[in-house]
C-alpha cells in the first residue's frame, strides 16, 4: 500500500523541484506552484483519491501475496498515508513560508514591464513594491548575543516609493534583458547605487534569495567536462575562462563571430592542424 501512495506523491512533489531548478525561474510562479502541490497532496487524503482507487482495482491480485482488503486500506490511510502527507504539506508550507515575499521581487522583471507609453506604468509594481516595504521597512528585534540585545535596522524606508517612480522609467529604456544582469547592475553600478539607494539593497537581497542549487551543479558537472584527468595542468584563470564560456553563451553564435575565433586560433602556431 506504502507503494501506490509514494507512487502518486513523489511525482508531485518532484514536478514542484524541477520547476525551482530550472535555468531561470519566475519568481512570481513560486506562490503558484506551491498552493498546487499542496492540492494535489490534499487530495491523496480523500477517501476516494486515485492512488486508493488503483489500490482497491488490484485488491484481487494483492491478496495473493497479502492480506489486503477495504478495512486494512482504511486503516494504512489513517495511521499511515494522513500523518505522512499532513507531515509533508506542513515541511512545504514552512520552507515557503515567505513565498509572497519572494514573488514581490518580480517588478525587477524587465520582461513583465508594461511599455513606457502605457497607462498601466504609473502603477506597475506599487502592491509588489508595498510588501517589500513592509517587510523590510521595519526594525526587527534580534535576539541577545552573549547577553546583549541590538535591533536590525529597516533596509528601506519610505524614500523607495519615489526610487521606484524613476527606476520603472529607465528600466523602460533599456532591452528587455535577463532579470540577474539588471540585479547585478542595481547592486554593484556605483552610479545606480547613489541614484537608488534602497532598492539596490533590495536588489542584494533577492540575488542572494536561496531558490535553487540547480545552477551550481551544472556549474560543478561542467568543470568536470572541462578538467579531466588529461587536462589536470588546466589553470584556475583558463578553467574560470573556458567555464564562463560554456555556461553563458548562447547556443547559437553567428557566423562572422565563429570565423573570428577560428581565425584567432589559427594565428597561434600549435602542434595540431586544425
Amino acid at each position: 500500500m506504502a507503494i501506490y501512495l509514494l507512487d502518486f506523491v513523489l511525482p508531485q512533489v518532484a514536478k514542484l523541484s524541477r520547476c525551482l531548478q530550472a535555468e531561470k525561474l519566475d519568481l512570481t510562479a513560486i506562490s503558484g506552484l506551491v498552493d498546487s502541490t499542496l492540492q494535489t497532496l490534499h487530495e491523496s487524503l480523500l477517501p476516494a483519491a486515485n492512488w486508493v482507487l488503483e489500490l482497491l482495482d488490484a485488491q484481487d491480485e494483492l491478496q495473493a501475496i497479502a492480506i489486503i482488503d477495504s478495512e486494512s486500506i482504511t486503516s494504512f490511510q489513517d495511521k499511515v498515508a494522513k500523518p505522512f502527507v499532513t507531515d509533508l504539506k506542513e515541511n512545504i508550507s514552512r520552507r515557503f513560508s515567505s513565498q509572497d515575499i519572494v514573488a514581490s521581487f518580480s517588478i525587477f522583471d524587465s520582461s513583465k514591464l508594461p511599455q513606457k507609453d502605457s497607462p498601466d506604468l504609473s502603477s506597475y509594481g506599487d502592491e509588489f513594491l508595498g510588501v517589500l516595504e513592509d517587510h523590510y521597512g521595519k526594525e526587527l528585534a534580534a535576539k541577545s548575543v552573549e547577553g546583549e540585545e541590538f535591533t536590525v535596522p529597516a533596509l528601506v524606508s519610505s524614500d523607495i516609493r519615489t526610487e521606484w517612480v524613476t527606476f520603472r522609467r529607465y528600466i523602460t529604456t533599456r532591452p528587455k534583458e535577463d532579470n540577474t544582469k539588471l540585479l547585478m547592475e542595481l547592486a554593484t553600478n556605483s552610479m545606480l547605487v547613489q541614484m537608488f539607494p534602497h532598492l539596490s539593497d533590495l536588489a542584494k537581497v533577492c540575488l542572494s534569495i536561496p531558490v535553487g542549487t540547480a545552477s551550481v551543479e551544472r556549474s560543478f558537472s561542467q568543470m568536470k567536462m572541462i578538467k579531466t584527468r588529461l587536462r589536470s595542468r588546466l589553470g584556475e584563470q583558463k578553467l574560470a575562462h573556458l567555464m564562463r564560456i560554456a555556461i553563458e553563451m548562447p547556443e547559437e553564435l553567428p557566423d562572422d563571430i565563429v570565423e573570428s575565433v577560428i581565425d584567432i586560433w589559427n594565428r597561434k602556431t600549435r602542434r595540431i592542424a586544425v
